[in-house]
Parts: C-alpha cells; structure tokens; sequence
C-alpha cells in the first residue's frame, strides 16, 4: 500500500449546524441560530444574553440535578423560565435600590428571553381552566388546593404557576 492510500481515511460529513423540520422546531436549535444571526449583525446585549442562557443550559445538563432521559427542549425551559425568574427578581430590587438604569438593561435582557417562551395563558384564561377543574373535581375549601394543583394539566411555560396558584387559592375562599 502506498503511503498516499495509507493517508486517506474514509469520512463521513457530519454538519452540526444542519437543520431539519423537527430540529428547527426545537427551542435549542432556535436560540443558537439566533445566536449566530445576532453575531453577524452584531447585536451584543441580545448576544450576551443568549450566550449567558446557552452557557446556563450547558451547566444545568451536566449538573447532577439534571435528571437523565429530560427531553432537551424541557430542559432548556427550565433553564429559560429560571433565567426569566432571575431578571423580574433584579428589576424589582433595582428599581426599590434606585437604579432605574440597571431596572431597563435587565428589562430589555428580560423583552429577548421572553421571545422564546411560548404563547402564556391571560389570567382570564387560566381562571376560567381552574373554575372548571374545580367543578370537575368538586373541590370546595382550600383544604382541596392540593388535589386542584395536581390535576392542573398545564406546563408551566405556558401558564405561571403562581398565577394558576393564585387563582386556585382566590376560587376556593369564596
């Protein structure tokens, strides 16, 4: 065998960025095309932002409280909705510290997380669900609230938990 023939491997052409219909559905493969546009057209706070959740995301699926065999888009929620939690909690102590400044960056880190959440549920809408889960349960005292919040059949990337929970609570004290 010639040295030539020896230096020729077989390959195989593997394009981590290719992108089918169900991969380009998935909230992962979304945010790292953004990734990529918001590099080429130099968007740095919107950047910085997708690197920071990107980069949360890689730590949280090599944490030991990642549990094996979560979808990657589940987990990717998780992180988001955490991510998002973190903004609304720095707003508020920013805005009671007096730093409006510091209260809009984290606003507008907050407008470009929220792009990537689903379609939320109004306050209406998830009232109108419990009123009906309650009918069907025939939940009576907040003594019930447990066995409504487990037969809330909603993500939570959906419908807020503290508002499903908020409104459970205002329903069964009437």
């Amino acid at each position: 065998m010639s040295m030539i023939a020896r230096s020729i491997r077989p390959f195989t052409i593997v394009n981590r960025f290719y992108t089918t219909a169900a991969a380009s559905e998935s909230i992962v493969a979304r945010l790292k095309n953004d990734r990529k546009t918001f590099m080429k057209e130099k968007k740095q706070p919107d950047l910085n932002v997708l690197k920071g959740l990107l980069s949360d995301f890689t730590y949280y699926t090599k944490s030991p409280s990642f549990k094996e065999g979560t979808s990657e888009d589940e987990a990717m929620m998780s992180v988001l909705q955490k991510a998002i939690k973190r903004r609304q909690d720095s707003i508020e102590q920013f805005k009671s510290g007096g730093r409006p400044e510091l209260a809009e960056q984290e606003l507008q880190e907050l407008k470009v997380l929220e792009s990537y959440l689903p379609e939320q549920m109004s306050a209406e809408a998830i009232e109108k669900e419990v009123k009906s889960l309650i009918e069907q349960l025939g939940a009576t005292s907040a003594k019930d609230m447990g066995k409504v919040m487990k037969a809330w059949k909603y993500d939570s990337a959906v419908a807020d938990r503290k508002l499903v929970s908020d409104a459970v609570k205002k329903l069964l004290s009437q």
